[in-house]
Formats: C-alpha cells, sequence, structure tokens
C-alpha cells in the first residue's frame, strides 16, 4: 500500500479538532473524500467517527459470537470505532474538511450528552498515524485492492479448520476489498487489513490485477453511403418461394401481343 501523506493528517484535519479542543467546540466534523466521513465532537472529544469505509458501533457489536458486557464494553467498542474509522478516511483520499452544526437534540439537555465519553483528539491523531505507519509498506489498499485466492488459500479453505483466516478465504473472490470484507464480517478494518498483509506474505491471497475499462469509440464522422451495409443480391432468399416473373420488355420496345382471329361461318 502506498503511505498515504501524512500531512492529510496532520494538516487541515489537524488543525481544525485542535482548535475545537481549545474552544471546547459541539459539531460535526465532515471530511470529504473517499470514503470519507463525519467525526462528531461534543465539547471539543470525538465522541464517535462514521465513515462508510468501516464498521459503526453496531456493526462491531453485532458480530457473530460476540458478548457484550454492558457500559464498559460499550465504551471499549465505540473507541475502536472512532479510531478505525479515522484509519478509514486517512487510508483512503482526503479532499477537505468542514464544520457543520450537530443535530438539534430533542427533550432535556442532559439527553444531548452522548453515551460515551469522547476521545482526545491528539491521541486519535496520533494512533491514526500508527497504524498508516504500521501498514505502509503492506503492499495493499484497504479500498482500492480485491483480493482473490491463491492455489495453497484454496487448500486451506478445505482443509480442516483455519481460524479466523477462514473468514477473509471465504470472501476473497476476487471482486472485494479489505474494507468489504470487514463490513461483512463486522470486524475493524485495521484487524482485516493487518490480517490480508499476512495472508499476502504467506502466499494464501493475491491481489486481483485490474482490468482496465473498455475504450469508448469515438463517434464516427460523416458517415456515407459507404459505411451502410449492402445489400447482396439473392440473399433475402425470396426467389426461392416465389415463382419466376415473366421477361418483361424493355424500355421502349413495343410488345406484339398475338391478334385474334375471327372465325368466319
Amino acid at each position: 500500500m502506498t503511505e498515504p501523506a501524512p500531512e492529510l493528517v496532520r494538516g487541515e484535519l489537524t488543525r481544525e479538532l485542535a482548535r475545537a479542543a481549545v474552544a471546547a467546540r459541539t459539531g460535526v466534523l465532515r471530511v470529504t473524500g473517499e470514503p470519507g466521513g463525519d467525526l462528531h465532537v461534543v465539547h471539543g472529544l470525538v465522541v464517535t467517527v462514521d465513515s462508510p469505509g468501516a464498521p459503526g458501533v453496531r456493526a462491531l457489536l453485532a458480530r457473530p459470537g460476540r458478548t457484550s458486557t454492558g457500559v464498559a464494553d460499550l465504551r471499549v467498542v465505540a473507541m475502536m470505532a472512532a479510531v478505525d474509522g479515522c484509519f478509514a478516511m486517512a487510508s483512503g483520499w482526503i479532499g477537505g474538511c468542514h464544520w457543520q452544526d450537530a443535530p438539534e437534540a430533542a427533550g432535556r439537555p442532559e439527553e444531548a450528552m452522548p453515551p460515551v465519553p469522547g476521545v482526545e483528539p491528539g491521541w486519535l491523531l496520533l494512533e491514526t498515524e500508527r497504524r498508516l505507519g504500521a501498514l505502509a509498506h503492506g503492499r495493499v489498499s484497504p479500498h482500492r485492492n480485491h483480493l482473490l485466492l491463491t492455489e495453497r488459500g484454496r487448500a486451506m479453505l478445505s482443509g480442516p479448520g483455519s481460524g479466523s483466516r477462514r473468514e477473509i478465504l471465504l470472501w476473497a473472490n476476487g471482486r472485494r476489498s479489505c474494507r468489504d470484507i470487514s463490513m461483512l464480517l463486522c470486524r475493524s478494518l485495521y484487524a482485516v487489513t493487518v490480517e490480508v498483509v499476512r495472508m499476502l506474505d504467506d502466499d494464501l491471497l493475491a491481489i486481483a490485477p485490474v482490468t482496465p475499462d473498455p475504450p469508448i469509440p469515438e463517434p464516427v464522422r460523416g458517415i456515407g453511403r459507404s459505411l451502410l451495409p449492402r445489400r447482396r443480391r439473392g440473399a433475402s432468399g425470396i426467389n426461392d418461394t416465389l415463382p419466376p416473373r415473366p421477361p418483361q420488355p424493355a424500355r421502349g420496345q413495343r410488345t406484339l401481343t398475338p391478334r385474334r382471329t375471327e372465325r368466319t361461318t
């Protein structure tokens, strides 16, 4: 994976979150790009991060086989989702960011408080950069590259057990990326990407070749009669079903018709 430019994380996004922390700002910092996302900030702390590039809190809690331990578990999962969402945005393409007002909460003021405590913006950005650095030489993009099985991967998939790798092998069909698989498994995007990097090194997975789009034909200028399909005489086969026409006289030639002879009595 080519390492995203660190200034994208430390630049405009860092400045905006730092100002929000000092001013104890509340609002939504929208990050444009691919996949992009929203950072929900309450009193200068990042409460949740919503990004189409990573599973959210509900998806992580809905992972099959997971058992919840209550409020403490919810806080840990919310922190994991916030870091994972920020990693998803930073590992893609960032166009810019701007603030939006937070949606008004109905009812009493305490109902506007988030169900989990927020995280410090500085720690969130440092953890994001640490994850980007750990995958800088992983030769796979969590969003762009599609994964397919190798012969060794097929053999492992058909064999008895394969641990958590089996989940990834089942979905690697050449049309899914790390992001797609993490959504299907309700697992952290970073965790799936790390495992995919190891499976690439173990020759269990390969990156699917990029198929270029077929070229769009340019419009033909000056379509003339020479480009129209030509009719071949007798190609319709009508002469094979209809009786032949009698020979016709040439133009300007008189047609001689036999005269009727009169009978005399």
